[in-house]
């Protein structure tokens, strides 16, 4: 019985073995080729940007360098040797006969495809500004600038706006007045600097008047109270002659010919200085007597006349209306120098004011001594020497 059964056994396992060896073999005909894989790549994932309080100065960026070319594929591994069929003891005709379509050769492995390279993207370099330097703070701006508005910009095609009011005062003040030109007063003399200060002086009337026509013509009720008032204090202000024209021209003039013009300008300022007139009036003829005196002296200096225009000057300056005494001692002694046989009694007018208005007894002693010893006239020898006397007690 054992043995019967162990043949039994032996019997099943070998038939078994023998049918998983036939389906072996009927699967080895669908076996597929090898799978190629492709190379791995490189991952191309972007960092994630550090926090800002945790960056770091970038370094100075290197030279890109070239891209390297990709490395060729590893070949795929070759297929392993196929191990010979083990043949089983079955019966031939438990074999199936095997298809020739089925049985075709494996194709030989062909040359993978060519791949392009792959793209390497150059990552960008983030660059941060360097930090900030500390300036120094910049220098106020002076009070003049600092008060300035900026300049206001015309838009194109917009109507053009009104100039403003400071804007045509200058503007009227520079198109009527004739610039001054910029005078080097040093080493001027004072002949030359009174001659500066009187040219301003007639320039900033003119200045004013300009504008005050500019104004009146287009209405401007309020500035032309402005203009008036400055107007009126401008002829309140003393308006020194603080030389004469005797004084410019001289002791060295002479009276040597009659002048036709010059006779009719002393006629005219005769007129102006004897016109009947109340104060103040007065005085307003008597500054166009003056005029018309220094217009003789400074024209006509070799005219007959010019003795006698200083004179009358005298008498003009040392009035009640002008009281300049200084001026008026001047006028007196360019006639006697200018014509030393005039008819005018100028030293001793001289004398009476440095005796009575300039406090000065020698001077006046000096001068009325030359006019007992000069003058013709005895009436004016005797006051002298009354004078002398009350003055020295001799």
């Amino acid at each position: 019985m054992r043995c019967i059964f162990a043949v039994l056994v032996a019997a099943g396992a070998l038939a078994v073995w023998t049918g998983a060896i036939a389906a072996a073999e009927e699967n080895r005909e669908f076996d597929l080729p090898p799978v190629k894989l492709k190379p791995e790549r490189p991952p191309t994932a972007k960092p994630i940007p550090p926090a800002p309080d945790e960056r770091t100065p970038p370094a100075p960026p290197a030279e890109a360098k070239p891209p390297e070319p990709p490395k060729e594929p590893a070949p795929p591994p070759a297929p392993a040797p196929e191990k010979p069929a083990r043949t089983p003891k079955a019966p031939a005709e438990k074999a199936a006969p095997k298809s020739p379509a089925r049985t075709a050769p494996p194709a030989e492995p062909s040359a993978p495809p060519a791949e392009p390279p792959p793209t390497v993207l150059a990552r960008p370099v983030r660059t941060e500004a360097p930090p900030e330097t500390a300036l120094p703070p910049l220098p106020p701006l002076p009070p003049d600038l600092a008060r300035e508005k900026p300049a206001e910009v015309a838009t194109p095609g917009a109507p053009p706006r009104e100039p403003r009011p400071e804007d045509v005062q200058k503007e009227a003040v520079e198109a009527q007045v004739r610039p001054l030109p910029e005078a080097d007063l040093t080493g001027m003399g004072e002949v030359g600097l009174v001659e500066e200060v009187a040219r301003t002086r007639k320039a900033y009337a003119r200045g004013l008047m300009a504008l005050k026509d500019f104004y009146m013509a287009r209405g401007m009720a309020a500035k032309i109270e402005w203009i008036n008032s400055e107007l009126d204090a401008y002829q309140k202000v003393p308006k020194i002659q603080y030389l004469s024209v005797a004084e410019v021209a001289g002791p060295g003039l002479r009276p040597t010919r009659r002048i036709a013009a010059a006779d009719q300008l002393f006629e005219e300022g005769m007129h102006y200085k004897d016109y009947p007139a109340f104060p103040p009036g007065k005085k307003d003829y008597l500054k166009i007597a003056l005029e018309k005196f220094q217009t003789v002296i400074e024209k006509y200096p070799e005219s007959d006349k010019i003795d006698d225009a200083a004179f009358r000057m005298g008498e003009i300056y040392g009035g009640w209306y002008f009281q300049d005494y200084a001026r008026a001692v001047e006028c007196y002694q360019r006639c006697w120098e200018w014509n030393p046989e005039t008819e005018h009694p100028a030293l001793f007018k001289a004398a009476k004011i440095y005796e009575e208005n300039l406090k000065n007894g020698v001077k006046a002693v000096e001068l009325y001594n030359r006019v007992v010893a000069e003058y013709p006239n005895e009436d004016l020898k005797k006051q002298a020497v009354d004078r002398i006397k009350a003055l020295t007690g001799k």
